[in-house]
């Protein structure tokens, strides 16, 4: 029996899409200087938030260690000097895995000011409902 009806499964999914359209530019916001406040990231975070990568699992606890330095805040800064300008989705398919949950499977493309080629990385999102709404509390880049 299918615990979440299509109604809902569409409105998850119409939800899921809808933060990831906000959260590329918003990102690029951060690393360009067009915003400065770490704590934007939030909007689409939730802590613990588990960042996992081929050679690394980042464990950020509460919302101070995801803006941190050694959290998310880091990553902006080492765009920042990477020359980051945008980030568009290649691809971002939403698999609603129950009413509280869906995996995101996403594909990036990210330019610099330029436009070339940076970077086309594949990350699968865990995504979560919080009092705030839909967050990502686990990504996985899944690259290599």
């Amino acid at each position: 029996m299918d615990l979440v009806v299509t109604s809902s499964r569409s409105k998850i999914i119409s939800e899921v899409h809808e933060l990831f359209k906000r959260y590329g530019p918003a990102f690029v916001d951060l690393v360009d200087g067009t915003r400065s406040e770490l704590n934007t990231l939030l909007n689409f975070y939730s802590a613990p938030l588990r960042f996992i990568g081929s050679t690394f699992h980042m464990v950020m606890k509460d919302n101070d260690a995801i803006t941190s330095e050694d959290g998310i805040g880091g990553e902006i800064g080492r765009l920042r000097h990477a020359h980051l300008a945008a980030s568009s989705l290649d691809k971002c398919d939403v698999k609603v895995l129950n009413a509280q949950a869906a995996l995101v499977d996403a594909v990036w493309l990210r330019r610099d000011t330029a436009g070339a080629l940076l970077a086309r990385f594949r990350v699968i999102y865990l995504v979560t409902v919080t009092p705030d709404g839909w967050r990502i509390t686990s990504a996985v880049d899944t690259s290599d």
